[in-house]
């Protein structure tokens, strides 16, 4: 426990005061500054009707900027919420933060995805992803932009190919 103390201790006294620097969300990072963007000015939207099926929410976690390729955002769906069919130029990756959902590509299996599970889904492979019939789910989506790009959506998951 000591070890750990002096360390955080350590840590504290070599990060000047100066460098710590907290902003709105969409306000330009500064290169050697922190940016931190806090939960209540990133609040989450409704999924639109035509991209999700049922009760979600999308929240806004973070945006590329001049070093960092990648946005995020945390998506959250309700029993039977899901996603339309869609692609992602670059791919994507999924980590499960609660929850049960499925995930699917277009021919393949239906999988079952659980709290802490990372789905990697390749460049310009047609899925879906969602909660499972009884229960919630949110997971992490990150991916990054080609063209100013992040996903092509699609038509919408049919009854039968969500069940199944």
């Amino acid at each position: 426990m000591r070890r750990i103390a002096t360390m955080t201790a350590l840590a504290a006294a070599t990060i000047p005061l100066g460098m710590w620097k907290a902003t709105a969300a969409g306000a330009e990072d500064q290169p050697g500054h922190m940016d931190v963007s806090r939960a209540d000015s990133r609040p989450a939207s409704v999924g639109p009707a035509e991209t999700f099926t049922g009760e979600v929410s999308v929240k806004p976690l973070f945006n590329p900027n001049d070093v960092r390729s990648s946005g995020a955002g945390e998506v959250s769906f309700t029993p039977c919420a899901r996603s339309a069919w869609h692609t992602h130029p670059a791919g994507q990756t999924l980590i499960v933060t609660s929850g049960t959902g499925w995930v699917q590509e277009w021919g393949g299996q239906k999988y079952q995805i659980n709290l802490g599970d990372v789905i990697w889904t390749p460049p310009g492979v047609k899925h879906w992803h969602g909660a499972t019939d009884t229960d919630s789910m949110t997971h992490i989506a990150i991916q990054e932009p080609v063209d100013g790009v992040v996903v092509e959506w699609m038509e919408q998951v049919t009854e039968d190919q969500y069940l199944s």
